[in-house]
């Protein structure tokens, strides 16, 4: 986002957090300081810290912030209406997509090594609670299971497959190993995670 695009924020917090997010991709958290997030947000080191304990609430605002927008995106791809294979393919195209549409956010959800400068525990983005998510997801494998869709699998494989095929991709790709776009390999992957989870044994 340009600096233009960044003053469109209307709320100081939103002009914060976007600034940093931006820096903290390009130069690094700890390259980073407050003075620089006031000169590229336009607002004041008074008004940060009005909005922020720390440079490290900021970046756990962020990482939060990311997960529930993640999070979301997927939950929206479920639906009892359609049948395992559909959501998990579904699930597995928004992960790709989201991650292609959010380039900067995926980059420090994906590569930032959150555990050198976040507090506390630093749950994972892919983690299945008992969210809407979770359950909704947890209910479609326990049908398709019922239905002999795929044979009963150890939930830590199950989640292997279906998050950390695309996740393995989406990290290559910011990286700059692959070249194809998330979105453009999308369907491949969603195909491959379902047949993994098809023919498991």
């Amino acid at each position: 986002m340009t600096e233009s695009k960044i003053l469109e924020l209307s709320h100081p917090k939103e002009r914060i957090l976007q600034a940093s997010l931006e820096l903290f991709v390009d130069q690094g958290y700890f390259n980073t300081n407050v003075p620089d997030i006031s000169k590229k947000s336009k607002c004041s080191v008074g008004s940060i810290y009005h909005h922020f304990l720390n440079k490290e609430e900021i970046a756990s605002s962020l990482y939060f912030s990311g997960i529930t927008q993640f999070r979301s995106a997927l939950d929206s791809s479920i639906s009892e209406e359609k049948d395992l294979e559909q959501n998990i393919k579904k699930l597995v195209t928004t992960f790709l997509e989201f991650s292609e549409d959010h380039i900067l956010l995926s980059q420090y959800l994906w590569l930032a090594r959150h555990n050198e400068f976040l507090t506390g525990k630093i749950g994972h983005p892919t983690t299945v609670g008992f969210d809407s998510l979770g359950r909704k997801l947890t209910k479609s494998i326990k049908d398709g299971i019922r239905k002999k869709s795929i044979p009963l699998i150890r939930a830590d494989i199950m989640w292997s497959i279906i998050f950390g095929i695309p996740l393995s991709y989406v990290r290559d790709w910011l990286d700059g190993y692959s070249t194809r776009s998330p979105k453009e390999v999308a369907p491949i992957l969603a195909n491959a995670c379902w047949e993994a989870l098809h023919g498991a044994k």
